[in-house]
């Protein structure tokens, strides 16, 4: 199964027209380079599970539990360059998360991408000296997550005939 931040560096670098080398999931050993373009960096900063259920489906011999949990999961997408690239391109982030090729994916893969940011901050002054440009957007993804696991244990039980037995 992808990670939620798997698919959005995916949507992202198709919707903007990045290079592989451009879009990266945070927290890898990746050093920004000092070069004109513009680089993403998508994270995960927080999980809240909101539904789990379980539904048993049989059949002759065999019985499973589907499980299902519903996650919303707080993306962080930061935007960066030393050039004022990242201020003048990251509202086509926006586009690139509701574009066709976003939602076709959404739809195969079982989330859903909200359609605008809780927020959009400039946080450019935190590399000081170092003149970084560097946009952070926060988003809430519903995802769900399923499940299948064979519930051998009932499998042993024997019918019983009870016309056989007598008082």
């Amino acid at each position: 199964m992808k990670l939620t931040t798997q698919i959005i560096c995916d949507i992202i670098k198709t919707g903007l027209a990045l290079k592989d080398d451009q879009v990266w999931i945070y927290n890898q050993r990746r050093s920004i380079p000092e070069d004109e373009r513009m680089y993403v960096v998508v994270g995960m900063s927080a999980i809240k599970p909101y539904a789990s259920n379980n539904r048993q489906t049989t059949g002759t011999n065999y019985m499973n539990d589907n499980t299902a949990q519903y996650m919303q999961e707080m993306i962080t997408i930061d935007v960066l360059s030393y050039t004022t690239e990242a201020i003048e391109r990251y509202t086509e982030i926006f586009g690139a998360l509701i574009s066709t090729y976003s939602q076709q994916h959404q739809e195969a893969l079982g989330l859903k991408i909200a359609a605008l940011p809780t927020t959009v901050n400039d946080v450019s002054e935190v590399e000081g000296a170092a003149i970084l440009y560097r946009i952070a957007i926060t988003l809430n993804v519903l995802r769900k997550y399923d499940m299948l696991i064979a519930a051998t244990y009932y499998d042993t039980f024997e019918a019983v005939d009870v016309s056989k037995h007598q008082p």
